[in-house]
Parts: structure tokens; C-alpha cells; sequence
């Protein structure tokens, strides 16, 4: 009887915090979400204190330094593709800028997005190896950036992903099918029966194939980023997939753009107004932080770094030998 009438009290209770949360009385803050989608079910606003919370906080950093890329990358290509012939040449490629010039930015803000999200890690090791230790906090510029990764990768994925689709309607423009006639037309005039260039063939499948792997790559990382998908990995499986497999995606883009440059590095035709072209300023800061992710996976390092985040503290020690000595 005393079990029956305690069930009986405690399904009262909640039945009267259920009826609170309606009328809306302070006990309401206990449950946010119920009280949330009971608004929305009924069709009306809901209260003022909801509406002062931030929308998408995580995601304010990542899109505002997406599109600051995004905009530099694209008034420089601008300049070089658009207003360099224009100025040179007075010739009219303004048709360039809704695919051409598009396209050359993409991939630019997409790589160097995906850079964004392995560079922490790499200052981060340095921060905890110069300070020999793991328990000392991290300046609060790293730390924020360190927790935007899933945002900068998703990002980067999406300019990925946007590149790809560009590049598969590049056949399907008119210019282009302008350009094939006239190709054709100037093969026929100078008498050529094969226009076959062995090295440019090689190129185009090399570095196509590469950009395909390196997409299905940053998809699979994209994917094990979804909430439901991680929490049914494992701490090892999960890190595992986003950081060797990232770092493999990073490599993938990187080698992807260098053999799409192929014999272009040493065209001095490249550089117009002594500007380097696109590709070279996209490769610099992810060589950079595969360049720093290889120093850290030598011996002397690598040891050290996870004897550190095992706990193990290098001013701890050096106390005690000091105390020693002493004694």
C-alpha cells in the first residue's frame, strides 16, 4: 500500500510540473524543450527569453572566416582572370565569373579550410611541448579554435563538394562548346590528324582521380561527424577516422592540386602582374601543416608528446629532482 500511494504522489507531481510548464509558471525552466515545442505545436511565439539565445554560436567563427576567404580569394582571382586581360589585351572574359572564376575559388577556400582544422592540433602539441606538460590551459584563442574543427571540416566539405559539381558542368557550358569548334577548326587548318599530348592526358586522369579520393574521404569524415553516427563509434575508432583518415584527405587535396599545376610552377607566363596563380597560394599552408605533422610523428617527439597526455609532467619532475638534490 505505501509503494501504491508513493507511485501515485510522484505521477501527481508530474502531472502538476506538466501543468506548470503549460501556464507557465517559473518551473517551466526546468524543462526548456518541452516547454519550446509546446509553443510550436500551438502555433504561437515562444517567450522572449528563448528568442535571446544565439543562433548557431559554434558556427560564427568558421562561416565568418569562410566567407572573408571566400571574398579575398575571389577579387584576387578576379583581377588576374577578368581585369588582367581586359587591361592587357582589351579583351571582354566577363563571362568567366559565374563558373570559371567560381570554381578557381572553391577549391582554394575548401583546402585551406581543411588545413584550418588539423592546425590547432599541431600548435596545441607544440604549446603542450614546450610547457612539458598537459594540465596547463590553453590560451583561449586555441582552445575556441579547437572546438570550431567540426565546423571548419564541414565547411570544407561543402566547398568540396560545390567544386566538384562546378567542375562536372564544365562541358556543358556554350563557351566551351565554342572553344572545342575552334580547337578543331585550328587542328583541321594546320593539318593535324592527332592532337594527343601524351603528358596532359596523364595529368587530367592523375590528378581527377586523386580529387575523387579525396572527397570520398572528406565524405566519410563528414559523415562519422553526424551526432547519431559518432556516439556508435568507439573513442578509438572515432579518432582514428578524423584524424589519420583526415590528415590522408588533407595529403589527397594537396597532391590533387600540385598535379593540376603539373609544369605550371616554372611558367613564367603564370605569374601576371607578378602575382602567383591560385593554386600555389592554396597549397602553401596545407604543405605546411603536413610538413609539422611529419616532424611530430619522429621518435624524440612523438615519445615525448604521449608520455605528456599520459600525464606524465616535466615541471612535477624536475621539482622532485631539485628536492633530491637538496636533500
Amino acid at each position: 500500500m505505501d509503494e501504491d500511494e508513493a507511485q501515485k504522489r510522484n505521477s501527481e507531481g508530474n502531472w502538476e510540473k506538466c501543468n506548470s510548464l503549460i501556464t507557465g509558471t517559473p518551473e517551466a525552466a526546468v524543462f526548456p524543450h518541452l516547454h519550446q515545442r509546446i509553443y510550436i505545436d500551438e502555433f504561437e511565439s515562444p517567450p522572449s527569453e528563448n528568442c535571446k539565445h544565439d543562433l548557431f554560436p559554434k558556427w560564427h567563427v568558421p562561416v565568418k572566416t569562410a566567407l572573408i576567404l571566400s571574398l579575398l580569394t575571389f577579387i584576387y582571382t578576379f583581377l588576374r582572370e577578368v581585369i588582367h586581360p581586359l587591361v592587357t589585351a582589351q579583351e571582354n572574359v566577363f563571362y568567366k565569373i559565374p563558373v570559371l572564376v567560381i570554381n578557381k575559388v572553391l577549391p582554394v577556400v575548401s583546402i585551406t579550410l581543411l588545413a584550418l582544422v588539423y592546425l590547432p592540433g599541431i600548435l596545441a602539441a607544440g604549446f603542450q611541448l614546450y610547457y612539458g606538460t598537459k594540465y596547463r590551459r590553453f590560451p583561449q584563442w586555441l582552445d575556441r579554435w579547437m572546438r570550431s574543427r567540426k565546423q571548419f571540416g564541414l565547411l570544407g566539405f561543402f566547398f568540396a563538394s560545390m567544386h566538384a559539381c562546378y567542375s562536372l558542368c564544365y562541358p556543358m557550358r556554350r563557351s566551351y562548346r565554342y572553344k572545342l569548334l575552334n580547337w578543331a577548326y585550328q587542328q583541321v587548318k594546320q593539318k593535324k590528324e592527332n592532337a594527343w599530348i601524351e603528358h596532359d592526358v596523364w595529368r587530367m586522369e592523375i590528378y581527377v582521380s586523386l580529387g575523387i579520393l579525396g572527397l570520398a574521404v572528406l565524405a566519410i569524415l563528414a559523415i562519422t561527424s553526424i551526432p547519431s553516427v559518432s556516439q556508435s563509434l568507439t573513442w578509438r575508432e572515432f579518432h582514428y577516422i578524423q584524424s589519420k583518415m583526415g590528415h590522408l584527405a588533407l595529403l589527397l587535396c594537396t597532391i590533387h592540386a600540385l598535379v593540376f599545376a603539373w609544369n605550371k610552377w616554372i611558367d613564367i607566363g603564370q605569374f601576371l602582374w607578378y602575382t602567383p596563380p591560385t593554386f600555389m597560394i592554396a597549397v602553401l599552408l596545407p604543405i605546411m601543416v603536413l610538413a609539422c605533422k611529419s616532424i611530430l610523428l619522429f621518435p624524440c617527439l612523438r615519445k615525448r608528446l604521449q608520455k605528456i597526455r599520459a600525464g606524465w609532467d616535466a615541471n612535477t619532475v624536475s621539482h622532485r629532482a631539485l628536492m633530491t638534490s637538496g636533500l
